[in-house]
């Protein structure tokens, strides 16, 4: 491609005719002919490695400010790279999002479940859809580890592009606040995006509850003509959402062209929601649901525990009906979907002990969870979990209130330090005990307090790993060496009883 192609009606003014092979915003990724683009970032400023990617072989160089020297090749200068950067990523891949139908998944928690619970009634209706989301990156056959829970701009569009190729008609992704606010998903369009839930977090990033709040709500913004929102109803900042967005979609003031407030869909257990659930019966075979909704009464069975998985069925279900699959496909899919990786995933084991691993790392998340094993286990609820360093601090004490108050036991162990002392992570969640809760223990090292939870354990007792789910590596401040809670568990069972099933 030509540079003045790439960037026609971009730059503010006249682009040399120079070829160029590729497209990078990482110095160190550049290759001989291509594109640096200068991207200011959270922690670095791309400006500052203009040089090394001329060194790198760069062709030309898109930045919002020319360096003190004069550069050997092209220099492009526009007023704000970060949002330039969507829009050439998206022309340099063929525009792949226009050839997809695509579905966003937004919210505190709840969107890698019921991300994963789409796309497999997409599958099974015959839509063959890619996945993108904080497990893993799903294309065709292909599984790629996770870098981001909705990846930059320049790989959104190079995944998109390969899901093209691959034959794939639908993408499912989760958008993270971060996402949003920084425009990564710029040009897209939803078929329908979906808002499961606001809590306490990345407040580290975002500051403010309501500026986290603000992130989340411009999915809406990304729906296409005749999309539909999909909103859970017995939510707080949901029922803002609703209203808002009813309002606005019903005057024409806002929303995809022809917009509708019948397009803006409440879900849950209150008796207004357009997808209402009826009925739930929790147990440890799973969910059993009646949900009413626009297109008639739909009861699903899904190996999926608890009631905010009842949640995630519905939203899954609800957006699926919205874009045209049948009931009978959606009630196939649901019975048929697994657990999802480091989504309350059950360790079997011959020791009749309720082993869990999930990602809760947020003190809702961590009490949805707890909650479904209270409700589910006869014996006791121990817990294992930690809290990343570097990340929001505010949610530190209210993961330990949470715990000490739904938790028979409590043992506060390391997740992924980065450049904090784990220690006093460990004091910060301390401070949120309730008053008298005594049986805490503190074991830094996150496989020996695993260890010394499951070695409490008795028959009908639940241990729970919370904090990292899938994940499978822990970050510390110069080094991140593999780690697997799920490993750390599968290798206790099968030295103490021989085996474990899997």
């Amino acid at each position: 491609m030509n540079l003045r192609e790439l960037l026609q009606d971009f730059a503010p003014g006249p682009v040399p005719s120079v070829a160029v092979s590729g497209l990078a915003c990482h110095s160190k990724q550049v290759r001989t002919g291509e594109v640096f683009v200068a991207v200011r970032g959270a922690s670095q400023d791309g400006h500052a490695f203009i040089e090394e990617a001329v060194g790198r072989g760069a062709a030309a160089i898109v930045a919002e400010r020319a360096p003190a020297r004069a550069l050997p090749c092209p220099l492009v200068t526009v007023s704000d790279t970060k949002r330039l950067l969507p829009a050439i990523a998206a022309r340099w891949f063929g525009e792949p999002a226009q050839r997809l139908r695509v579905v966003g998944v937004t919210g505190t928690c709840g969107k890698t479940t019921t991300v994963y619970l789409l796309r497999a009634i997409l599958q099974e209706a015959g839509r063959p859809a890619g996945l993108l989301g904080t497990v893993a990156y799903e294309i065709g056959a292909r599984r790629l580890p996770s870098g981001n829970t909705t990846p930059g701009a320049m790989d959104l569009q190079r995944f998109l592009s390969q899901m093209v190729r691959q034959g794939l008609g639908w993408c499912v992704m989760e958008v993270s606040s971060h996402a949003l606010d920084q425009g990564r998903i710029d040009g897209l369009q939803f078929d329908a995006a979906v808002f499961t839930c606001l809590g306490s977090d990345h407040l580290d990033y975002h500051q403010t509850l309501e500026r986290y709040a603000e992130a989340k709500r411009r999915i809406f913004s990304y729906v296409k003509a005749g999309g539909y929102a999909v909103v859970n109803g017995d939510d707080a900042y949901g029922r803002i959402l609703l209203e808002d967005l009813r309002s606005a979609w019903r005057d024409g003031s806002a929303g995809p062209v022809g917009a509708s407030a019948e397009r803006v869909l409440s879900y849950g257990v209150d008796p207004s929601a357009a997808i209402g659930i009826e009925q739930a019966a929790c147990t440890w075979a799973g969910t059993e649901l009646v949900l009413r909704t626009p297109w008639g009464l739909l009861a699903v069975r899904s190996p999926l525990l608890g009631r905010h998985n009842a949640m995630n069925v519905a939203a899954a279900c609800g957006t699926a009906l919205a874009l045209g699959v049948s009931r009978d496909t959606v009630q196939r899919a649901i019975a048929a979907f697994p657990q999802v990786p480091g989504r309350l995933e059950r360790i079997h084991n011959d020791a009749g002990i309720h082993a869990v691993v999930d990602f809760a790392h947020t003190a809702d998340s961590l009490r949805l969870v707890l909650l479904t094993l209270r409700e589910l286990v006869r014996g006791r609820v121990i817990v294992v979990f930690g809290c990343g360093g570097d990340r929001d601090r505010s949610k530190r004490p209210a993961m330990g209130r949470v715990a000490s108050l739904l938790a028979d036991h409590v043992v506060l162990t390391s997740d992924n330090p980065r450049s904090e002392d784990p220690t006093a992570i460990i004091e910060q969640i301390r401070s949120g005990l309730v008053s008298g809760f005594t049986r805490c223990q503190v074991v830094v090292d996150r496989e020996h307090a695993i260890l010394t939870a499951l070695a409490l354990a008795r028959p009908e007792d639940a241990v729970l790993v919370a904090g990292k789910g899938h994940e499978a590596q822990q970050i510390f401040e110069r080094v991140t060496v593999p780690f697997s809670d799920r490993s750390v568990i599968e290798r206790f069972f099968a030295r103490t009883t021989g085996a474990v099933s899997v």
